[in-house]
Formats: C-alpha cells, structure tokens, sequence
C-alpha cells in the first residue's frame, strides 16, 4: 500500500476509534454521575481495559493511546515527530495518521 493509501487508512482507524473513545467517555461518565457505575470497580476497570487492549493490538506502539489519552484527541496540540522529521503539533486525525506512517517507515 503507497503512502497516501497508508494514511487514509490509519485516518480512518484513528476516527472510529476517537467517536468510539468520546461515545464510552461519554456513557461512563453519565451513569458514574448517576451513580450507576463506580469509577474505582472492577466494572469500569474492565470496560476501559477492554478498550485499551483493542487499541494496543491496532496500534502496538501506542500512538493511538497517546492521541486519545494524551493528546486528548489533539486538543493539547502535543508535537511529535518521527523518521527525522521534525515534531509538529498534532491536531488532527490526518496529522496523526501521518505520524504513525511516518514512525513505520523509520530505519
């Protein structure tokens, strides 16, 4: 797959994986302000988990928890860099679809 290919598909990964990330955000959040769910229970640690695992066998080296958690989704704006490349601010799923091809391809 070229690079352009390569991108497109990490883009789109990185977009599910950010509506998937803000809707269990979302819904945990809620039912923990409803008192429903326990932040500190075995519960929560499991949904999250579960969550991280499929995140770490997509992304074995962990850019998309670093988008996610903290990166805050691009919000922070954090710089990053990768095969000599010089680091840039990552705001964007596009941004950080090509920090990732750019980190496969590194010597």
């Amino acid at each position: 797959m070229d690079r352009k290919k390569r991108i497109a598909h990490w883009q789109g990964i990185i977009e599910k994986l950010t509506a998937s990330y803000q809707r269990l955000d979302a819904a945990t959040t809620a039912a923990i302000k409803a008192g429903c769910l326990d932040p500190e229970n075995e519960f929560h640690e499991s949904i999250w988990g579960a969550f991280e695992d499929a995140t770490g066998i997509i992304d074995p080296d962990g850019w998309i928890d670093w988008w996610l958690w903290d990166n805050e989704q691009g919000k922070n704006g954090y710089e990053a860099g990768a095969n000599g490349r010089k680091p840039r601010a990552i705001r964007t799923a596009a941004q950080m679809a090509q920090l990732i091809v750019d980190f496969e391809n590194e010597p």
